[in-house]
């Protein structure tokens, strides 16, 4: 009989929520080492996403984002963080024919972009290492409807990710199954109407995307634009291998595969 797999999940609290960071342990590797690995990963995943936090916050007068609402784009995009986010939302306004916007009120605001970047990056900078060294074969961290996920080559490992119901906080609708890759949730339930809208018939959507960020970009899309938009939108980039579970206003759910 095959015994279960060591596992260990770290919770570390930035960005006003609290991220989960889960480990799984490749054969051979002993509990004690196994722990110290998941400890300093947290570790360095807090610093991360503070730091990441603090650069993009549109509350700050010296973050990034704040330096460049006074026009200071000249040096910023001399900053690597700061211009790889720039362009990965440009890319997204572009992708998603505006549905997806880094202004917000008038103001460059990419904050809903940077959760799911940070996520990816910290995932890769922290995770993916361990993964690489042999000593994890499966890694994730989540959070805010934000998930990466990644499974070495030499493991049969496969992580689940429920997708919940808006309506009914104790119901999974559907549990989504994969190795590699991001899923990202957008919706109203939690945070009201913080999406800029311009169709009204989807309260949820849950996007699969072999990269986080994307898979943020295409669910807040797809919460803005509708349904009927949203799947012109990703028949026209079918590049992406975009997957879908959109839960509509009157509580019915379609699945985009």
């Amino acid at each position: 009989m095959q015994s279960a797999p060591l596992i260990r999940a770290r919770v570390v609290h930035a960005m006003t929520v609290p991220f989960t960071v889960q480990l799984v342990a490749a054969p051979g590797t002993g509990a004690e080492r196994f722990d110290v690995l998941a400890d300093r990963a947290a570790e360095r995943i807090k610093a991360w996403l503070d730091r990441a936090e603090t650069a993009f916050s549109p509350f700050r007068e010296d973050s990034l984002v704040g330096r460049a609402r006074i026009g200071d784009w000249k040096a910023l995009l001399d900053h690597p963080d700061f211009a790889e986010v720039h362009m990965l939302a440009k890319q997204a306004e572009r992708l998603t024919d505006g549905h997806f916007s880094a202004t917000h009120a008038g103001v460059y605001d990419p904050t809903g972009l940077v959760k799911g970047w940070a996520v990816e990056r910290a995932h890769g900078l922290f995770l993916m290492p361990l993964i690489r060294s042999g000593e994890v074969a499966a890694a994730a961290l989540g959070g805010g409807g934000d998930i990466q996920t990644a499974v070495g080559n030499d493991s049969d490992f496969v992580w689940r990710v429920g997708v919940g119901d808006p309506h009914d906080d104790g119901r999974t609708l559907r549990t989504i199954s994969l190795r590699n890759g991001g899923v990202a949730t957008s919706g109203t339930s939690k945070r009201g109407e913080h999406i800029t809208r311009t169709a009204h018939d989807l309260a949820q959507a849950t996007v699969v995307d072999d990269h986080l960020t994307f898979a943020d970009m295409w669910a807040t899309a797809a919460v803005a634009a509708g349904e009927r938009t949203f799947r012109t939108l990703i028949d026209r980039h079918r590049e992406h291998r975009v997957m879908a579970v959109l839960v509509r206003a009157d509580r019915t759910v379609a699945e985009i595969e």
